[in-house]
């Protein structure tokens, strides 16, 4: 996803954006991606993502939830995104085969209606529900150079004295992809 964040940076033209969006829809053919929090002082905020997270585990459904408490990659994206379609970034927010679906009110609405079982045909089912081993089903690890601390432990060769030096292998909270739920 990084890479295509890379490629709308360089969009120059209204024909290169068409092509990006193009791009994305493919990557993300047959894929569920939900913008979530796991940041629990705005409690109906949390309480939303966490129905959302609910309703497409009761249908047994494969999907990539990108939380933005955790990565703000993923908040920059979010807001990409929206902007694209014209909607203001609320959490939760759902995208169906790269295509804006709606919040945590207009889900509930489709479940509750039947229409998001019909949507639902052609994305990958879970078989068998597992949790990771490795993160707990967080999606992130503790970085493993840092140990979460966020900072270097490499000495600085430049000069005599020692300076902490930001760790370059995690993200701003010391937490890197878990390598067993990227696979």
């Amino acid at each position: 996803m990084k890479l295509l964040t890379i490629l709308m940076i360089h969009c120059s033209s209204h024909t290169d954006l068409l092509l990006y969006s193009q791009m994305e829809l493919s990557v993300e053919f047959g894929r569920i991606v939900i913008y979530t929090t796991s940041f629990r002082v705005v409690r109906t905020t949390f309480e939303r993502c966490e129905l959302v997270r609910k309703i497409f585990q009761n249908h047994r459904m494969k999907f990539v939830e990108k939380n933005i408490a955790l990565d703000s990659e993923f908040g920059k994206e979010l807001e990409q995104r929206c902007r694209r379609v014209g909607e203001p970034p609320s959490l939760p927010v759902v995208f169906i085969d790269g295509h804006y679906l709606g919040g945590a009110e207009k889900i509930l609405a489709m479940n509750e209606s039947g229409e998001l079982r019909d949507l639902l045909t052609k994305i990958e089912r879970v078989q068998q529900p597992q949790t990771c081993q490795t993160c707990g089903g967080f999606a992130f690890i503790p970085c493993p150079m840092c140990h979460g601390s966020k900072m270097s432990v490499f000495r600085n060769c430049f000069t005599d004295s020692f300076k902490a030096l930001k760790c370059t292998s995690c993200n701003e909270n010391g937490l890197q992809p878990c390598v067993s739920c990227s696979q």
